[in-house]
C-alpha cells in the first residue's frame, strides 16, 4: 500500500487542527461560563470607569444570583446624595455595565442596614464561595448553585457574605454568613432533605445540648439526657413555690404584734405591706393612725346611759308631751357634752 499524497496528510492535520481549537475554545467558554464573568469586585471597578469612582464611592448592597460559581451578573445598589430616596442601581457583568437608575423600593419601609465601601473589602466574592464550599463539604452537602448578597453586619460597619446554597431542584439547602474582612465564618446553617418534606435544620447559632444541660450532677431522671426537656432546678437553698424541701417542716410566715393584743404574735405579716408600730405603753384603747380623739365614756356623769332605763310599759298609754310632735316612746338626742 503506498502511503497518501503529501498534499492529503497536509488537508487531514489541518482539519485535526482545526477540530482541536475548536474543542479547546468550546471547554474554555464552558468554563469561563462555570466561573462567571466577573467577581464582585471587578464589577464595581467596571462600573467605576464607566460611571465615575462617586458612582460607586459608597455601597448599600451587592446581589448576584445563580451563581455556578460567579453569578453572570451583579447588581450594585449605591448611595446618592442628589436622589431623593438616596439610592441608585447598576448593573454589572460579562465585561459590560448598565444604570439601572434611581431606586423607588427601599426607602422609607426596606432601608438598608449600613453602607460600606469597596475598599472595605478583602475577601472578594471568588474567596467567599472557596470558603462556603469547604463549610459544605464538612457538612456533606451538595448543592447546585449560590446567591450572593454583601452589605454591612447590623449596627457595624464591618462587611459580610451571605451565601445561598441551592440544590438542584432550587431548594435552599445551606446559608453561610462569612466576614468580608478576614474571612470568618460567623454562622452556617443546613437544611437536610433526606428525612421527608420538612429539613432537619442545624443552626449553629441555636442553643447546643450541651448548653441546655443545667451542670448540676444527680437532677435527671434515670435515662433521660440532661438539659432536654426539663425546667432548670432552683439554685440550692431556695424551694420551689409553695413546695418546700421534702422533708422538712414548713417554716412559719413572720408575723407581727396586733393592735388589739400588743402583747402576743397572732396575725402573719403580709410582705406587701408595712406593719404598723406598735402602741405605746398603757393605751389600750383602739388604734387609730389620724390623731382623733377618743369619744367619750358612756359612764360619764354628764351623759347618763339610757340602756339603764327601764322599757316603757306597753299596756300604758303614751304620754303626750304639749308643743311637740311625737310621744313619750320617741327618746330625745342626748346632749352634746361640753368640751
Amino acid at each position: 500500500m503506498q502511503p497518501a499524497p503529501f498534499h492529503i496528510m497536509n488537508t487531514r492535520l489541518s482539519v485535526f487542527i482545526a477540530t482541536l481549537i475548536l474543542v479547546s475554545l468550546t471547554c474554555t467558554d464552558s468554563l469561563k461560563a462555570q466561573q462567571g464573568s466577573t467577581s464582585a469586585r471587578e464589577a464595581i471597578n467596571l462600573l467605576s470607569n464607566q460611571f465615575g469612582p462617586g458612582s460607586v464611592q459608597w455601597l448599600a448592597e451587592i446581589r448576584g444570583q445563580n451563581g455556578i460559581p460567579q453569578p453572570p451578573t451583579w447588581e450594585v445598589l449605591s448611595y446618592n446624595g442628589q436622589a431623593p430616596l438616596l439610592l441608585h442601581r447598576f448593573w454589572s457583568g460579562g465585561g459590560r455595565v448598565g444604570d439601572a437608575g434611581a431606586d423607588q423600593s427601599r426607602y422609607p419601609r426596606d432601608i438598608p442596614v449600613g453602607y460600606f465601601s469597596i475598599n472595605q473589602i478583602v475577601v472578594d466574592s471568588v474567596a467567599a464561595f472557596t470558603i462556603a464550599e469547604g463549610e459544605a463539604r464538612k457538612a456533606r452537602m451538595a448543592f447546585d448553585s449560590c446567591e450572593y448578597l454583601l452589605r454591612v453586619r447590623e449596627y457595624s460597619t464591618e462587611a459580610i457574605w451571605r451565601l445561598e446554597l441551592l440544590d438542584a431542584q432550587r431548594r435552599l439547602v445551606g446559608k453561610i454568613y462569612v466576614s468580608a474582612k478576614n474571612g470568618e465564618v460567623l454562622r452556617t446553617v443546613w437544611m437536610y432533605f433526606d428525612q421527608g418534606i420538612h429539613p432537619v435544620i442545624i443552626d449553629s447559632f441555636a442553643p447546643s445540648r450541651q448548653a441546655l444541660s443545667t451542670g448540676i450532677t444527680g437532677t435527671t431522671a434515670p435515662g433521660q439526657e440532661p438539659g432536654i426537656g426539663q425546667i432548670p432546678p432552683m439554685p440550692p437553698g431556695i424551694p420551689p413555690a409553695g413546695t418546700g424541701i421534702a422533708g422538712a417542716p414548713a417554716i412559719p410566715a413572720p408575723v407581727f404584734p396586733s393592735n388589739n393584743n400588743p402583747s402576743g404574735i397572732t396575725q402573719p405579716y403580709n410582705p406587701g405591706t408595712t406593719a404598723p408600730s406598735p402602741l405605746p405603753s398603757g393605751n389600750t384603747g383602739r388604734y387609730n393612725d389620724g390623731g382623733i380623739p377618743e369619744p367619750p365614756s358612756i359612764a360619764n356623769e354628764e351623759m347618763r346611759d339610757l340602756r339603764d332605763e327601764p322599757a316603757p310599759d306597753p299596756t300604758k298609754p303614751p304620754i303626750e308631751v304639749p308643743d311637740s310632735e311625737g310621744s313619750s316612746e320617741r327618746i330625745p338626742p342626748p346632749p352634746i357634752p361640753e368640751p
